[in-house]
């Protein structure tokens, strides 16, 4: 995550990369980690990084990550709150977090 700054190149393949170990990942434990991993930097005050906040809207926004799927994001309710936290601060107004099985609109 210490790869995800500015705008440029570099900060996008980076994105890329995390967003494909996230989505290829066969165990869970993997997405946990990479999601703690940005989680810890989020958490942290502000400014964050560019592409430290488009990484981690994109993982909670695009379906085919199906986030807030996985238990770990609601294994407690102290987590679950944190998450919904960091999505409300990092999400544009009037986003909202996708309730889990619902389809996106066509």
């Amino acid at each position: 995550a210490n790869q995800l700054r500015y705008p440029p190149s570099h900060t996008h393949y980076f994105s890329c990369v995390m967003l494909y170990l996230f989505g290829e990942a066969k165990e869970d434990a993997v997405k946990e980690q990479i999601t703690r991993v940005l989680l810890e930097r989020l958490i942290v005050h502000r400014p964050h990084p560019w592409g430290l906040l488009i990484t981690f809207i994109e993982l909670i926004k695009n379906q085919r990550y199906k986030f807030w799927s996985y238990s770990f994001t609601r294994c407690a309710t102290e987590i679950e709150k944190v998450f919904e936290s960091v999505a409300r601060s990092c999400m544009p107004p009037g986003s909202q977090r996708p309730v889990v099985g619902d389809e996106p609109p066509h």
